[in-house]
């Protein structure tokens, strides 16, 4: 039996894209196909990537501008249209990413998701994809702003009765490191995400891949 006494595993709140997912290949898809409806010229895989981590609208306003195409705000419903239709194909799992959900959820640390995508396709990822289980979820469109504002993540942490004390943030851009340093938030950096600029050296820890955290835990 379980030591009511015991203290309660730190809260850990992961973001999604880049994180647990790569997922950039399905939002190219989408990307490609809202530009040459508009008769724009479509970027490639690795440009998309650049564009990926401040929410969709940022997103479709960043192809449009790359394109040369005027602001439209019908681009950003038919990004969804057709995102939302089928955010699956392409979308693979990170290394690690179940496995260390698994252990996690073993050890009786309480798991959260914070994400910019919306919440809609997010849920729809995460049953087709069998990550989790989570307790709480935010996602881009869960608030009225989405992450670098603080807001979605505090949302996530009083939902799952933590404090910035007891919680640690997993992400893998700038915005995810913002996000948490604004929230007060123990932060956790995996590399090798859509963003490549290097978060601050005195973040809680560096990881090379999601296999990392787990024992990071235990130390």
């Amino acid at each position: 039996m379980p030591d009511a006494g015991a203290a309660r595993p730190p809260a850990i709140i992961f973001d999604l894209d880049g994180t647990l997912i790569d997922s950039a290949p399905s939002l190219h898809r989408a990307c490609a196909a809202m530009l040459a409806a508009r008769d724009l010229p479509q970027p490639d895989l690795a440009t998309v990537k650049t564009f990926v981590g401040q929410g969709v609208p940022t997103l479709v306003r960043r192809c449009l501008h790359w394109a040369g195409g005027p602001d439209d705000p019908a681009a950003f419903d038919a990004f969804c249209a057709i995102y939302d239709a089928d955010p699956i194909s392409g979308t693979t799992v990170l290394p690690g990413a179940r496995e260390t959900l698994a252990a996690l959820a073993g050890a009786r640390h309480p798991l959260g998701l914070c994400t910019n995508k919306p919440d809609a396709p997010t849920r729809t990822l995460l049953c087709a994809l069998s990550l989790g289980p989570f307790d709480a979820i935010a996602g881009g469109d869960t608030l009225q702003v989405h992450k670098p504002d603080p807001a979605p993540l505090l949302h996530v942490m009083h939902d799952l009765g933590a404090t910035a004390e007891t919680t640690i943030y997993v992400g893998d851009s700038r915005t995810d490191w913002r996000t948490a340093a604004a929230a007060g938030i123990r932060y956790a950096h995996l590399s090798g995400g859509y963003e490549t600029e290097r978060p601050p050296d005195d973040i809680w820890r560096h990881l090379q891949s999601l296999h990392d955290l787990t024992p990071a835990m235990a130390r």
